[in-house]
């Protein structure tokens, strides 16, 4: 499935500047698993494809909708990711 989302980070200092430079943004994502360790330890997660976000635990992200391939990759494109 492909989603939006806004990038909500909750304690920055967990992500890198990459994904810093999204905070407040909308972005493209996809659903992920659950997380195995950590301060996020049991939540779901997403993450963003060819990017070195990482994980993204779905208390750092607003307004999750599902929305159609094309909208994704025009979202990934305004944010400088190559699908």
């Amino acid at each position: 499935m492909y989603y939006e989302a806004i990038f909500d980070p909750t304690e920055n200092e967990i992500y890198n500047e990459e994904a810093q430079q999204f905070a407040g943004k909308l972005i493209a994502i996809q659903d992920g698993w659950v997380i195995n360790e950590g301060p996020h330890k049991g939540e779901h997660c997403f993450y963003v494809p060819n990017s070195t976000i990482g994980t993204i635990p779905k208390s750092d992200l607003k307004d999750i909708k599902s929305i159609p391939v094309i909208r994704w990759k025009e979202i990934l494109k305004s944010m400088g990711v190559e699908t």
